[in-house]
């Protein structure tokens, strides 16, 4: 029986991306691999929405640790566990991947490379930890026995800024968790009295980085007619000390219409996805963009940003537009909410394009190329 450990202890007590992919992914894998005994390190404390902690299986076995992520000691603590496991693979969900002294073959999943492409945007960033990140992806990259890529934007990213031959990395597609399903009338009354938003709303996910482009999308907002109609939910957690999405909102008298949610509930942000008359996701940089995919799977019309993966994960199932044309974002935003009938066709078409991703078909992918290291 071949056996695996999957490092799962990038599921954070807060949801992420990363934590999305890894709740995601690896029921799929335990149950198209029943031959395979599965090992699952994890922290103590993974965000309750994932339901990680209570994940069982016959071939799946917990292990919890305290060792934090993107530290020295895991270089050495990670190998040496798999060794004790005795597995065959170790499974790395991150670009940091303890390979300098691993003798048994490493799995990497790489999302994106914004650290390094867009630096401009993570000016708190030393330039020690730049280098020692760099260095992460270098090595990850070159000694990874394979590295899955969750886009095409994100592998071409690497192959250029590492010279990595594209032989060497695999694009794995995310997909819309199958809890993404149009939610109840009553979930949506209770997330709209939770929250006071009353009016009609626009929507977008992401934590308040500013590569998120959440100041660009308030500019457009404060031009448009919506502003009279619908009010603006962000979603996500707030970001060291940016608070210029805050500051504009405060500042150009919209404080009442917007409205900073760090924190829902999974319920409640399905519930969010299905009420919003539209999605909007303009990021200057995307890894993937599975928002847009969640939007598309609760019925919600899509405007997505065109660029990076964000424009290959839209494809034809939602608006994309210039993230860097504030008017053409309000276009967008304007012209959709004035016509019911396109809205209702634009939701349709993301219903469908968002089914070509199934974590089915991630995890199938994922498992030969497991196949494929261990020959």
């Amino acid at each position: 029986m071949p056996s695996l450990l999957f490092d799962a202890r990038l599921i954070l007590p807060k949801p992420t991306g990363i934590g999305q992919y890894i709740s995601s992914l690896l029921p799929e894998l335990w149950r198209q691999a029943p031959d395979w005994h599965i090992h699952l390190l994890r922290g103590p404390h993974p965000w309750p929405g994932y339901g990680v902690a209570q994940w069982q299986a016959p071939n799946l076995m917990h292990h919890i640790s305290g060792e934090r992520h993107m530290s020295l000691r895991q270089h050495w603590a990670l190998p040496h566990l798999a060794q004790q496991l005795g597995v065959n693979l170790v499974h790395y969900p991150h670009f940091d991947a303890p390979v300098v002294y691993q003798p048994i073959p490493v799995v990497a999943t790489l999302y994106d490379v914004k650290y390094l492409v867009r630096p401009d945007f993570f000016t708190n960033l030393s330039q020690l930890k730049r280098l020692y990140m760099r260095f992460c992806f270098a090595n990850t990259l070159r000694r990874a026995a394979v590295v899955i890529a969750i886009s095409q934007a994100t592998a071409q990213d690497m192959a250029r800024l590492f010279a990595v031959p594209t032989a060497r990395l695999s694009v794995i597609h995310l997909a819309a968790d199958a809890q993404f399903q149009p939610a109840d009338v009553e979930l949506m009354t209770a997330f709209r009295g939770k929250y006071g938003v009353q009016r009609p709303f626009l929507l977008t996910v992401g934590e308040r980085r500013p590569h998120k482009n959440h100041l660009g999308l308030l500019q457009a907002y404060a031009r448009s007619a919506s502003r009279h109609t619908h009010d603006l939910v962000i979603i996500g957690q707030p970001y060291q000390d940016y608070t210029a999405p805050e500051e504009f909102a405060q500042v150009n008298e919209l404080a009442s219409q917007v409205h900073f949610l760090n924190s829902v509930t999974f319920p409640e942000l399905i519930a969010a996805y299905t009420a919003a008359d539209l999605f909007i996701l303009v990021s200057f940089y995307e890894g993937f963009g599975l928002p847009v995919l969640e939007a598309m799977a609760c019925d919600t019309p899509v405007i997505a940003a065109n660029s990076t993966a964000s424009g290959e994960v839209v494809g034809e199932g939602g608006l994309a537009v210039n993230p860097h044309d504030t008017d053409a974002i309000q276009v967008a935003m304007d012209n959709l909410l004035a016509d019911a009938a396109e809205r209702q066709a634009w939701a349709a078409k993301g219903r469908r394009w968002q089914q070509r991703f199934s974590w089915q078909q991630a995890a199938a992918e994922t498992l030969a190329l497991y196949h494929r290291v261990l020959g």
